[in-house]
C-alpha cells in the first residue's frame, strides 16, 4: 500500500469519524462485486461504507447499487477517486434519481460524501433522470 493510499484512508476515516458513526469494518477481500451481494444475502447493515474500487461505470454502479441496499437509510458512503469520470458518472445517478446528497465541505478532489435519504425508496421508472 503506498503513502498517498494510507493517507486517503486516514482521511476517509477522519471524515466518517467527523460526520457519521465512528466504527468502521473492513470488506472481505473479494472483489466488491461478489463480497456485497454475499453481505445482503446475509442480513448485513452497515452505518457507513468507503468505497475505494474499480474505475470502470459499470463497476462503481453495481457497488453503489448494493451499498443502497446495505448502508441503512441516513447512512454515508464516501467514495475516492470521484476524479475519474465514470466515478462521477455513477454518483450522478444515484443523487439525480435516489436523492442521494453530497455533504458540502467534507470531501476533496478525489473524495466524495454521500448521505442517503432518510427511507429507501424505488421510484417509479416513469421518473427517471438522465444523468
Amino acid at each position: 500500500m503506498t503513502a498517498d493510499r494510507r493517507e486517503r484512508i486516514r482521511a476517509a476515516r477522519r471524515r466518517l469519524a467527523e460526520h457519521g458513526p465512528p466504527r468502521t469494518r473492513p470488506l472481505p477481500g473479494d472483489f466488491a462485486r461478489v463480497a456485497l451481494p454475499r453481505l445482503l444475502g446475509e442480513g448485513v447493515t452497515v452505518d457507513a461504507a468507503f468505497v475505494d474500487g474499480i474505475h470502470r461505470f459499470h463497476e462503481v454502479f453495481v457497488d453503489l447499487y448494493y451499498l443502497r441496499k446495505l448502508v441503512r437509510p441516513g447512512g454515508l458512503i464516501v467514495l475516492d477517486d470521484f476524479d475519474k469520470p465514470p466515478v462521477r458518472a455513477a454518483i450522478r445517478y444515484f443523487e439525480g434519481n435516489l436523492g442521494w446528497s453530497a455533504l458540502p465541505g467534507v470531501a476533496g478532489p478525489r473524495l466524495r460524501a454521500l448521505r442517503l435519504p432518510d427511507t429507501l425508496t424505488e421510484p417509479p421508472f416513469e421518473e427517471f433522470h438522465p444523468f
